[in-house]
C-alpha cells in the first residue's frame, strides 16, 4: 500500500518537472528559431548565410511548437 502511494505521488511529480521542462524547451527553440530567422534585422555584424539562417531557423520553430504540443498534450 504505501509503496503504490508514493510510486503514484512520485510518477505525479515526475509528470509535472517534465511538462515544465517540455515548456521551457519549446520558449527557448522559439526563441532561437526567431533569433536565426531575424538575426539580420536584430544584429548588426552578425550575420550568417542567410539560406542557412532561415532553415535552421523554420527547423527550430517546428521543434519548438512541438515541444510546447508535447508539454500540452503530457498535462492532459
Amino acid at each position: 500500500m504505501i509503496s503504490n502511494n508514493f510510486k503514484e505521488k512520485e510518477e505525479k511529480r515526475q509528470l509535472g518537472f517534465k511538462v515544465i521542462y517540455d515548456y521551457t524547451m519549446g520558449v527557448l527553440w522559439l526563441g532561437a528559431g526567431l533569433f536565426f530567422l531575424l538575426n539580420k534585422y536584430l544584429v548588426k555584424g552578425f550575420a550568417f548565410d542567410s539560406l542557412t539562417s532561415s532553415i535552421f531557423g523554420i527547423a527550430c520553430l517546428c521543434y519548438g511548437v512541438f515541444r510546447l504540443y508535447r508539454g500540452f498534450s503530457a498535462k492532459k
